[in-house]
């Protein structure tokens, strides 16, 4: 920037358009009154750091995820964050798992979350997470490598197993549809139930799901592992139970969108999915669990290094606050909310401030007491040069109510992006 002679200030129109940005969504941090004797988590939680930031940098209000009303799902929530609208293109679940764990895509994919799980000598579902299995899952993921549709021989099978017990199945072929019913009942003490779909399409991809369970279930019937388990007093790992349905959505790219390169810094498989179909680059960090044990301390490091590398935008996703929440342990919460809070701290000093604005909230509110996503909105702010503070001094529920940036839905990315000069004009 220099003074010309006229005066006026000129500017470098260079130093003005690059500038970074960082998203970091808390997962599930919002809570209600009735977490801690008339108080929120975030409200007992000592936050001095975020605090801080807020009044010194930023501006705050309340974030409907979706919109008002709406009680969102994860996957959802993050699609609407990221400037997306999921009525549009939610096609459900299973995809996102699928290209989280590192499954290749295409639009003529149909996937599915999976589950190994226990059946009885009666043929009945002993267990829908075969005793959440923490060993030999390798063994059983490379068992199930030749499933296949004789009926349907032009759609390939494929499954790859993620944490525990849990894995995905993707379908590929022509004239597959993803409206099927799930092979998961979510009910102990019955058989597994046939898949069926609500239109030709997926009429096809129910009878080639069911015919994959029947296969899955005599491979690993008899795998050698299995037995093992048996002859330990451990529950087999004698079948998979797949639900969550979904073919591949039909959204642009975050690049494309917003013209940014991005990276998305996560632990939680549907998470990394979500970002990856959305176009980003996955960064694995050394030490992330996506539990209240994760080392969140070595993201914010790597998305700092994402950031001085030339990427224009990192996603950074902390899930710790929501598994305390769905264990009705407000303690671990407030514990964790303080670990954020240190973490935070570690980027206000080592984040370029002149060159850098950051966006921090929850992707949904999560209350102590109720353990599962409600409609609440959840406290938002965004910090960084172009910010137009507010009087905010404390970022919780109730204080964030009279913030600058009011009550609004979704769109927490593209209004990151506005703030660093990325977003590309709508109109002349």
């Amino acid at each position: 920037m220099m003074i010309g002679c006229s005066g006026f200030v000129s500017i470098n129109l260079r130093e003005l358009i690059d500038m970074k940005s960082i998203m970091i969504i808390a997962d599930g941090i919002g809570g209600r009154p009735t977490d801690l004797d008339g108080k929120t988590c975030l409200q007992v939680a000592e936050t001095p750091e975020i605090d801080d930031l807020l009044a010194r940098r930023g501006t705050g209000g309340l974030m409907d995820p979706i919109d008002n009303g709406v009680r969102p799902g994860s996957d959802t929530a993050h699609l609407s964050l990221f400037g997306y609208d999921p009525y549009a293109c939610y096609t459900g679940r299973g995809v996102f798992e699928a290209a989280g764990i590192g499954m290749d895509l295409t639009e003529n994919d149909v996937c599915f979350r999976t589950n190994f799980a226990t059946i009885d000598s009666s043929g009945n579902i002993a267990d829908r997470r075969a005793g959440r299995i923490s060993e030999g899952q390798d063994e059983l993921e490379e068992a199930l490598a030749g499933l296949k549709s004789e009926k349907f021989p032009e759609v390939e099978v494929r499954f790859k197993r993620s944490t525990e017990h849990r894995g995905a199945l993707c379908l590929r072929g022509p004239e597959l549809g993803g409206n099927v019913s799930p092979t998961d009942p979510h009910e102990l003490d019955i058989p597994i139930p046939e898949s069926s779909g609500q239109d030709k399409e997926s009429e096809k991809t129910a009878s080639v799901l069911n015919e994959v369970t029947r296969q899955a279930r005599e491979i690993l019937g008899d795998h050698p592992l299995n037995k093992r388990r048996e002859e330990e007093g451990k529950l087999p790992a004698n079948a998979i139970l797949s639900r969550g349905s979904a073919k591949y959505p039909e959204i642009q790219s975050v690049e494309k969108k917003y013209e940014v390169t991005s990276s998305v810094i996560a632990a939680g498989a549907l998470y990394i999915g979500v970002a990856r179909v959305a176009g980003m680059e996955f960064k694995p960090v050394e030490g992330a669990t996506g539990t209240v044990d994760s080392n969140i301390l070595n993201k914010a490091k790597k998305a700092v290094s994402e950031l001085e590398n030339g990427k224009d935008m990192v996603f950074v996703h902390f899930k710790g606050a929501d598994n305390a929440s769905h264990d009705h342990d407000p303690e671990a919460k407030v514990k964790y909310i303080e670990k954020v809070d240190d973490t935070i701290g570690w980027l206000k000093k080592n984040l370029d401030w002149e060159g850098t604005h950051l966006s921090f909230a929850g992707d949904h509110s999560t209350p102590i007491q109720y353990g599962d996503h409600v409609a609440d909105p959840v406290p938002a702010i965004i910090a960084g040069p172009n910010v137009r503070r507010d009087e905010l001094k404390s970022f919780d529920e109730f204080s964030c109510m009279g913030g600058g940036l009011g009550r609004f839905s979704g769109n927490l990315l593209p209004m990151t992006l506005s703030y660093s000069n990325k977003l590309p004009k709508f109109g002349a």
